[in-house]
C-alpha cells in the first residue's frame, strides 16, 4: 500500500483529498496548524481501511521543516501541497507583518519543505509531487497583487523543479486553481459559473496528480480567461478598474 503526504490537509479541498486519497487505498500522513481540525480529519478517515497519522506542521518556521520530514519512519511516493494563505489583501500592502506571512505561506515556507521532499525524491528516483498554485499568479492585479505574486514565484519554482527532477522520474504538477468555495474564499464576490465546490475541486487535483500532468487549471475555462487577460497591453491593463 502506497502513502501519501498532505500538507495543509486541514483546507477544505485538503480534507477532501484526504478522503480521496484514502478510497484509493493510501495511508495518509497529513499536516496542518490547527489540532482540532486534524482530529476531525482523523476521525473521517477512520471508516477507510487505511493507516492515518496526523502532524501539527507550520509551515512558516522553517527551523522545523527538515526535522519534521525525517521525523517520517516511512517516507511518502506522492505529497500533494494544499497550503495556502489569503487574508485582507489591503492590510497586506500597510503591514509588512501581512506581507511576509503572505509571502511566507505562499512561497518561501512551501519552497523549503519541497526542497527537502524533492532531495529525498532525487535520492530514490522516484514520487510524484502535487502542488496548489493560482492563476492570480498569471498577472498582476490590484485586488490581491500580493498574494498573486506569491503565486507567480511559486509556479516559477515548480517550473524549474520539474525540469531538473525530470530526469529522476519525478513528476510535479502545478494545480492553476481558480475560485472555489471554500473558507478562503469567504466573503468574495465569486460567479457560480466559474467557481467550483471543494469536493468537485479536490477530485480534479487527484486524478491530475496521480497522472503525473504537469501544469492543470482545474476548470478548463481558467486557461482561457486568463489567456485574455495576460493579452491586455499594460498601458490599457493599469487604467482598468478592479476586477
Amino acid at each position: 500500500m502506497k502513502t501519501a503526504l498532505i500538507l495543509g490537509a486541514t483546507s477544505d479541498i485538503g480534507m477532501h483529498i484526504a478522503e480521496g486519497l484514502a478510497k484509493r487505498n493510501y495511508n495518509i500522513l497529513f499536516t496542518g496548524r490547527n489540532q482540532k481540525l486534524l482530529d476531525e480529519l482523523k476521525n473521517r478517515l477512520q471508516k477507510y481501511d487505511v493507516e492515518a497519522a496526523d502532524f501539527v506542521f507550520d509551515v512558516e518556521d522553517f527551523s522545523v521543516h527538515k526535522k519534521f520530514y525525517d521525523s517520517f519512519t516511512v517516507k511518502p511516493e506522492v505529497v500533494f501541497c494544499c497550503i495556502g494563505y489569503y487574508e485582507d489583501q489591503a492590510r497586506a500592502r500597510l503591514e509588512y507583518g501581512e506581507t511576509a506571512r503572505t509571502i511566507n505561506v505562499n512561497l518561501t515556507g512551501i519552497v523549503s519543505i519541497l526542497n527537502i521532499i524533492s532531495n529525498d525524491f532525487e535520492k530514490r528516483r522516484s514520487g510524484s509531487i502535487v502542488v496548489l498554485s493560482s492563476v492570480a499568479g498569471e498577472r498582476g492585479r490590484q485586488l490581491n497583487y500580493i498574494y498573486g505574486s506569491a503565486k507567480a514565484g511559486l509556479t516559477v519554482y515548480l517550473s524549474g523543479l520539474r525540469n531538473y527532477l525530470y530526469k529522476s522520474n519525478i513528476s510535479v504538477t502545478t494545480v492553476k486553481l481558480g475560485p472555489v468555495y471554500t473558507k478562503m474564499s469567504e466573503g468574495h464576490n465569486l460567479m457560480p459559473v466559474i467557481t467550483l465546490k471543494p469536493e468537485i475541486a479536490a477530485e480534479k487535483i487527484i486524478r491530475a496528480g496521480l497522472k503525473k500532468k504537469d501544469i492543470v487549471y482545474i476548470l478548463w475555462v481558467w486557461r482561457y480567461i486568463m489567456l485574455i487577460i495576460k493579452l491586455i497591453p499594460e498601458f490599457i491593463f493599469k487604467r482598468l478598474s478592479p476586477f
